[in-house]
């Protein structure tokens, strides 16, 4: 399978040999850095058309066949939580069969990359998977978004759903009668995609003596400040809205000003409307303390450790508190929500890559960088809490 309109340069004899589906797809062929080319046209990051490939070569769609590399990861937890085996990416079995060990005590030098067959192909998506994995690891997107959406503009126009309560309803109508309305409307403000990113310079002979998990470090540290990053833009939408007059419909006021009572923390765990129920809130570590310092007057708080994702108090399930030290929270003020209708993340995809710099060993110079933004979905599934009133 050939991405780009030149000579196929085949696979160099190494340990890429094992695996049915990488010999058929790539043992005439071989990979070359048209894969990227293919990936950008069909607004597929190169993981993503690994699968796709493996799902065509093997008869059987792979279990991560269309996912991003954020899906890819919910899915693997899920399958942990449940004592299931997790099965390698189609990207991960290309670096295990040729021996690239990127975790642990043992792990390959940067240089292997470009030893073993063509792999160095897959040396800027390792990059780019390295820096976007830790990016979701130190942010708090994957446990407040509700969906995530990948779009190829700079642009972003959210449809809107316009009703009331009344009319969420669903009523029985006799016949002859006209069903109720729902309006279906596009949001007056476009939401503009900001782009995050770092460039790398470094010389050949810098980066391919040194470990992977060395490497990792500097990528991991890329990755960490882009998340906090993103994630000050989420915790901001939800305190302001996109801009479409969507900012959070129910505030909670302290009974007591500058102090949280337990008469507050059981109305905030209570204060959405229904159907919508707060899982998740997010506080500075000064407020934090005093919430958890009320709920140790509990006699009959309980967590549970195994997942910490559920916390109880007088039979009420309490919302998970998150910390969250930075700026755009406010003092005095927590932001929850129901995580399961508040917010979207809306991509350009996965981390962006310049290909040319990386391939073939040339790392001189590179660029990578992420773009998003976020969107409401509904204004009432999210809520503020504010002591000093």
């Amino acid at each position: 399978m050939s991405f780009m309109p030149k000579k196929p340069q085949p696979i160099r004899n190494h340990k890429v040999t094992a695996c049915d589906w990488t010999k058929q797809a790539f043992a005439n062929d071989g990979l070359d850095e048209g894969i990227y080319e293919a990936a950008k046209q069909e607004n597929k990051t190169v993981t993503m058309m690994l699968e796709k490939i493996k799902s065509e070569k093997q008869g059987v769609m792979s279990p991560y066949f269309g996912l991003t590399l954020f899906e890819t990861m919910q899915k693997k937890n899920e399958l942990r939580a449940r004592g299931q085996a997790v099965p390698l990416t189609a990207f991960e079995e290309l670096l295990k069969l040729a021996d690239i060990q990127t975790t642990g005590g043992r792990t390959s030098l940067v240089g292997k990359f470009f030893e073993v067959g063509d792999i160095d192909t897959l040396f800027p998506e390792y990059v780019s998977n390295q820096i976007y994995g830790t990016l979701l690891r130190s942010s708090l997107i994957p446990l407040f978004v509700a969906t995530e959406r990948v779009i190829n503009s700079e642009t972003f126009e959210k449809i809107y759903i316009e009703d009331t309560e009344l009319d969420r309803d669903l009523v029985e109508v006799g016949r002859g009668e006209e069903f109720p309305e729902t309006n279906i409307v596009v949001g007056t403000e476009k939401m503009r995609m900001v782009k995050y990113g770092r460039y790398l310079k470094a010389t050949d002979e810098e980066l391919k003596f040194q470990a992977l998990n060395v490497f990792n470090m500097a990528l991991n540290r890329i990755g960490l400040n882009i998340g906090i990053r993103q994630t000050d833009v989420m915790v901001y939408t939800m305190i302001n809205g996109d801009g479409n007059s969507n900012t959070p419909g129910t505030t909670v006021s302290a009974d007591t000003s500058t102090y949280i009572g337990t008469a507050d923390v059981i109305e905030w765990a209570n204060c959405l409307p229904t159907p919508y129920k707060m899982n998740r809130f997010i506080g500075k570590k000064a407020l934090l303390n005093e919430y958890y310092t009320t709920l140790s007057g509990f006699t009959n708080f309980s967590t549970s450790p195994a997942t910490n994702n559920s916390m109880s108090v007088v039979g009420i399930q309490l919302p998970m508190p998150h910390e969250w030290d930075r700026t755009v929270v406010t003092t005095d003020y927590f932001i929850g929500c129901d995580t399961n209708y508040a917010i979207e993340h809306v991509t350009w995809g996965q981390m962006k890559v310049e290909t040319e710099r990386l391939i073939r060993s040339q790392v001189n110079g590179t660029a990578v960088s992420v773009a998003s933004g976020f969107a409401i979905i509904d204004e009432n599934a999210i809520a503020i809490f504010d002591e000093t009133a």
